[in-house]
C-alpha cells in the first residue's frame, strides 16, 4: 500500500537517496533549490552599488549638481574613478546569470565612456601659421609647503618656456625657485608672496604691462597684458581657483570660474590662462568656461590621459585640475605635462603661436 508521502514503486531508501542533504525533496513541484547565501549577498550588494551610481548620475544629468554644490563638485572631478564600479557590475550580473542586473549597469556604463572619453580622444596640434610668434609657457603650482620647489628648476631649463606662471609661491618656495637661478634668463616678472596658497609670480621673456589682481571669490587673481613680436598683444592670466571642497568653497569657486569666463568675453586682446583651475572638464562650470571663447591646448592637441594631481602620493596622479586655454587667436602646436617636483602637481607645458591680425 502506498501512504500519503511516498511515490509508487519506491521504497523507504530509495526516497531517502532522492532527498539533498538538508532533506529537500528532489523532483516535482517541492523541488525549489535556492542560490547559496553568498551569491544572494553579492546580487544585492551589486544592485546598490548600481542605485548609488544612479543617483549620481541622475544628479548630474538633471543639473542637481549646480543646486547641491557640494558634494558634486568633487563626485564629478573624479567621473573617470567614480563610475568603474558598473563595469564590475555588469561582470558579478553575468557571473550570476542575473540579465536584469547587467542591463541595469549598462546606462551608467554607457554614460561613463561619454563623460570621459573625450578627455582620451586623439586629435592633432594646430600647424604654425605663416608669421606667428611662438610662445611657450610652462605653469606649475609648486604647492607653499613645498620644500623641494628648486627641482622644477631642471625642467625650466630644459623646456626653455618663454613665459613661466607659478602658483602657491610662498616665501619658502620663491626661495627654492629663484635661488635655483633657473628664472634669471627672464628679465620681466611679476612676484606676489603669500604665507598660504594665494601666492602668484610670472616670469617673461617678453615684456609685461597694465599688471593688476583683482579679488575674484575672495582671493586675488592676477592678469596682464604681455606684448610679443612687432607689438602684438594678448592678455594673460595666472589662475589659481579655491578648491571646492566645501559647501562654501565651491560657491566662491564657482564664482571665479563664471568671472573668468565673463573676462575673457570682454577682452578686447585674444587671451591665455594658465594654471590650478581645481577644475575638470566634468564640472560645468569649467565647460562654461571653454564656451566663452577658449580653447584647452590638452584637447587641442590630443594629449591623452594626462592627470596632474595628486602628485605626491605613491599612487598616480588621477584628475586633470591643471590647464592652459587659449583664445583661438592662437594656435596650439604642442601640449604635455612635465615631471614631479615635490608639489601635489605636475606642471603642464604648452607652444602656442598668435596669429598675425
Amino acid at each position: 500500500m502506498v501512504t500519503s508521502g511516498e511515490s509508487p514503486g519506491k521504497t523507504a531508501a530509495d526516497l531517502a537517496n532522492d532527498r539533498t542533504a538538508d532533506g529537500t525533496a528532489l523532483g516535482g513541484e517541492h523541488d525549489v533549490r535556492r542560490p547559496p547565501a553568498g551569491r544572494t549577498v553579492l546580487g544585492w550588494l551589486t544592485w546598490l552599488v548600481l542605485a548609488v551610481l544612479a543617483l549620481l548620475a541622475l544628479g548630474r544629468l538633471t543639473h542637481l549638481d549646480d543646486a547641491l554644490a557640494y558634494p558634486y563638485s568633487v563626485v564629478n572631478a573624479l567621473t573617470p574613478l567614480v563610475y568603474l564600479p558598473a563595469y564590475a557590475a555588469a561582470a558579478v550580473g553575468f557571473g550570476l546569470r542575473r540579465n536584469l542586473l547587467m542591463l541595469a549597469a549598462v546606462p551608467l556604463i554607457g554614460l561613463h565612456l561619454f563623460w570621459t572619453v573625450p578627455e582620451l580622444w586623439p586629435s592633432s596640434p594646430d600647424d604654425v601659421p605663416a608669421g606667428a610668434v611662438s610662445v611657450r609657457l610652462l605653469a606649475a603650482n609648486l604647492q607653499y609647503s613645498n620644500a623641494r620647489a628648486q627641482d622644477l628648476a631642471p625642467q625650466i631649463a630644459a623646456q626653455h618656456p618663454d613665459i613661466v606662471v607659478l602658483e602657491e609661491v610662498s616665501p619658502l618656495t620663491f626661495a627654492g625657485i629663484d635661488g635655483s637661478g633657473a628664472l634669471k634668463p627672464y628679465p620681466y616678472r611679476v612676484v606676489h608672496q603669500d604665507l598660504g596658497a594665494f601666492g602668484y609670480a610670472v616670469f617673461s621673456r617678453f615684456p609685461l604691462s597694465a599688471v593688476r589682481a583683482p579679488v575674484v571669490g575672495g582671493e586675488p587673481m592676477a592678469r596682464m597684458t604681455v606684448t610679443v613680436g612687432d607689438g602684438q598683444r594678448f592678455e594673460l592670466f595666472a589662475v589659481h581657483t579655491i578648491s571646492p571642497t566645501t559647501t562654501a568653497y565651491t560657491k566662491r569657486w564657482r564664482a571665479q570660474l563664471d568671472q573668468l569666463a565673463a573676462d575673457v568675453r570682454s577682452s578686447p586682446l585674444p587671451v591665455v590662462l594658465a594654471g590650478d583651475f581645481n577644475a575638470t572638464r566634468d564640472h560645468r562650470p569649467f565647460r562654461h568656461l571653454l564656451d566663452s571663447g577658449v580653447r584647452d591646448a590638452h584637447d587641442v592637441t590630443g594629449a591623452g590621459w594626462q592627470p596632474t594631481w595628486p602628485a605626491d602620493l605613491t599612487l598616480p596622479p588621477v584628475i586633470r585640475i591643471d590647464h592652459v586655454l587659449a583664445s583661438p587667436a592662437f594656435a596650439i602646436t604642442g601640449y604635455h605635462r612635465g615631471g614631479n617636483d615635490g608639489s601635489d602637481h605636475l606642471p603642464v607645458i604648452a607652444n602656442l603661436a598668435l596669429r598675425r591680425p
